[in-house]
């Protein structure tokens, strides 16, 4: 007997990004720079007009359903919003208008966290901890099991996963040696799946990865939706030909509006009735999304939104402080992981 699993669905979504127009900027080090302040001084005597806000209009509409036992892939060109509204489906992202059901009911945001797992793009793993020591010490900060069952929990996952062979050695970086780029995302997608959820969200998994590698953490995602009852969402650019007979159903956008949701071979439907010509042995998928990209206009790509994209000033000097942080914070954690590997050592062979 199938359990009953969750039924996701979006209706009505539209999710805005205003462009924030400032008329000065203060630089972190301004206590060294007395010129700036007497011109910012100046500056404020004299009150502007603020402007009415402008936005970019990133989600547009957006009705969507993904059911459990199946996968729904988000396929689109880039700047379609896939990213966007899958941060929105994981409840990172608040939209301006639209509803959300889980199984027919309102969704509630701090229960459907507890049920649900949010894959990134990047990899975030500690490069000096193993395979195994990587899900222990996850599952130690998000499970309250005794040590028995978090171990058993710990086994059940590696093998899942299909890392048994791995369980020992380091994840690594590009500086130390460890896995390989499929079974480092396999890590990162175990570290969501630790509190066996029912809904994973996973935002281009297949990024970076060989089409073999690719191909496999496809198949390992349609096996956990097959035997788990997982609803799975996740987006994909650019999916081959045997990994789409995997979907259960695509949903393809562009400019932040759904152009089709249904299967693959609705798809095919879909493109006739516009009067494409779809040639022979071609993907369907990416024949879908290089039509959209060929009909859609050149984005113009203005100066406040670089700013709100990341590449305005402010933007870069947030971003140095951000790093510098995140840098100092790394070299500290490899510190302590390194010393408390060394102390175990040293108490196996009895040296003090």
């Amino acid at each position: 007997m199938k359990k009953q699993g969750c039924e996701i669905e979006a209706v009505g979504i539209n999710y805005k990004i205003y462009k924030h127009r400032t008329r000065r900027f203060s630089y972190p080090f301004k206590i060294f720079t007395t010129t700036t302040t007497i011109v910012e001084q100046e500056e404020q005597s004299e009150p502007e007009p603020e402007p009415e806000p402008e936005f970019r209009h990133v989600l547009k509409n957006v009705t969507c359903r993904a059911k459990p036992w199946e996968i729904l892939a988000i396929v689109g060109p880039s700047g379609a919003g896939k990213s966007t509204l899958l941060e929105v489906l994981a409840g990172r992202l608040t939209p301006q208008t639209g509803s959300f059901l889980v199984n027919q009911k309102p969704i509630n945001k701090t229960h459907f966290k507890k049920i649900s797992g949010y894959v990134t793009q990047k990899d975030t793993l500690f490069p000096l901890l193993t395979v195994q020591e990587t899900f222990i010490f996850t599952a130690k900060l998000r499970l309250n099991l005794k040590p028995a069952i978090l171990n058993s929990r710990v086994n059940s996952l590696l093998n899942e996963l299909g890392l048994t062979h791995v369980a020992s050695t380091r994840i690594g970086d590009d500086r130390i040696r460890g896995v390989s780029g499929g079974e480092r995302r396999r890590v990162s997608i175990g570290i969501d799946v630790i509190h066996d959820p029912q809904v994973l969200i996973l935002d281009e998994p297949t990024s970076g990865l060989d089409s073999t590698s690719a191909l496999q953490i496809i198949d390992m995602l349609k096996t956990m939706a097959e035997t788990q009852g997982r609803t799975i969402i996740l987006s994909i650019h650019q999916p081959g030909f045997r990994i789409v007979k995997l979907f259960n159903s695509v949903l393809l956008m562009a400019d932040g509006s759904v152009l089709h949701h249904g299967t693959v071979d609705q798809l095919s439907l879909h493109l006739l009735s516009m009067g494409l010509l779809l040639p022979l042995h071609v993907n369907i998928v990416e024949f879908a999304i290089d039509a959209v990209e060929t009909l859609q206009p050149p984005r113009n790509r203005s100066e406040d939104v670089m700013k709100e994209e990341g590449f305005g000033e402010e933007s870069r000097w947030r971003n140095v402080v951000i790093m510098v942080c995140f840098i100092t914070f790394y070299r500290f954690i490899s510190y302590v992981v390194l010393r408390c590997r060394c102390s175990c050592i040293c108490l196996k062979e009895g040296l003090t």
